[in-house]
């Protein structure tokens, strides 16, 4: 009899099919809400660690909240006195400005960066279209002769106006986006922008997959972001001289009132800064599972229910106790497979969707959060068909018959 389960499951097949997608459901929220959280996050991650440098410094003060640091940070000529003090130790020193702007109606955090340091920011990327924005640093040398007086002369304050900066001849005001950047907002070549009160010329695309989706002259970051002061940065990558070791380096590079890190903990400070949203994504995934194996063991118990007679006359042919928990069981396995399997095919179809409406986000589903989730879906479907398999077990089966 070794039929009866899917039998009884084909006999009833909408209400078999409402129980299966509810397992479904809550196996999709949990695959797919898991790897939306955690996609997202480390693929911020990931870009970080493209950069070709092992070291980060930046102000101590900031201690472990590097993921949200910006702006005039650090002066850009602490990196020209570590790079002369340690020239064996370090190859170059990469000043950044980090700032946050909004392209493809989101918060994105542009960079800016000298052209020439802009492959190492990338991992090697070559621009898929367009050229480097400031490609002979034009703009970045007027910027420098008009505001940067000569040692030992007194500075005066110079007014730049924007159509100073929007001249072409300077090459000032361009950017360059990343691939899923120009997607989400439908950005192309040679396309000009409206962020932070200026109209950029986007002059390159480059594939994805670099520290930040948009990059600009670091010059300008400084000037435009930072009140004008272009003698600071937001921080520094250092990239180390051929076997140099970080965590050695680090210690010796290291001077009051700033701090180093290595570029492969930033993952690990992004977690510290918004693991707990893992935390309430997990709480939702365990709600979601719950309420989907009460409906499982509400609709045995209702199968049970039903069934009185038929449990009834297996009992009077020699059924055991063991033989009906194993009905119920039997039957509680095949509709959570069935879910669970609908649930997996569901996610990558929500995962998809979720990245063709929203470009900018990532949904990593990995094949150990499909395991989790079959894990799940097994111990639930053994504990939803405990209640309902007990009180087939205490049908009595002369009162059954007799009422029916």
């Amino acid at each position: 009899m070794s039929y009866l389960p899917l039998a009884n499951i084909l006999h009833h097949k909408l209400r078999s099919a409402l129980s299966a997608m509810g397992i479904a459901i809550g196996i999709c929220m949990l695959v797919t809400l898991s790897g939306l959280s955690r996609g997202s996050l480390y693929e911020i991650a990931d870009r970080w660690e493209e950069v070709d440098a092992e070291l980060i410094i930046y102000p101590e003060i900031w201690g472990r909240n590097l993921t949200t640091l910006s702006g005039s940070a650090l002066p850009d000529r602490y990196g020209d006195k570590i790079a002369a003090e340690h020239s064996r130790l370090i190859e170059r020193v990469v000043p950044v400005f980090l700032w946050p702007i909004r392209l493809a109606g989101q918060d994105q955090t542009v960079v800016g960066v000298d052209p020439q340091n802009f492959n190492m920011l990338v991992g090697g990327r070559r621009l898929r279209q367009g050229r480097l924005f400031d490609p002979d640093g034009r703009f970045a040398g007027w910027l420098e002769n008009t505001l940067l007086a000569p040692a030992g002369e007194d500075q005066e304050i110079v007014e730049i106006t924007k159509d100073q900066l929007a001249d072409t001849d300077h090459n000032g005001l361009e950017m360059v986006i990343d691939t899923r950047l120009a997607t989400a907002g439908g950005y192309r070549l040679g396309q000009k922008v409206f962020t932070a009160n200026h109209h950029f010329t986007i002059v390159g695309i480059v594939p994805a997959g670099g520290l930040a989706r948009a990059f600009m002259p670091r010059r300008t970051a400084q000037f435009l972001f930072g009140n004008g002061d272009i003698t600071k940065s937001t921080l520094m990558f250092i990239k180390l001289a051929g076997g140099g070791e970080p965590a050695a380096a680090a210690r010796k590079i290291k001077r009051p009132g700033t701090a180093v890190m290595q570029v492969d903990q930033y993952r690990g400070m992004l977690k510290d800064k918004f693991g707990i949203m893992f935390t309430y994504v997990d709480a939702v995934n365990v709600v979601a599972m719950v309420i989907a194996f009460l409906f499982i063991m509400i609709t045995l118990y209702t199968m049970v229910l039903q069934r009185t007679r038929e449990i009834a006359i297996l009992k009077s042919s020699g059924a055991s106790n063991f033989f009906l928990i194993r009905q119920v069981w039997a039957e509680s396995m095949l509709l959570t497979a069935a879910g669970a399997a609908a649930g997996v095919a569901l996610s990558f179809l929500a995962g998809w969707g979720i990245e063709a409406c929203r470009p900018l986000l990532t949904v990593t589903i990995t094949w150990w959060w499909i395991a989790v989730a079959a894990a799940a879906a097994l111990l639930g479907a053994a504990a939803s068909s405990l209640y309902p398999a007990w009180r087939a077990t205490r049908i009595d089966m002369l009162e059954a018959l007799r009422f029916e």
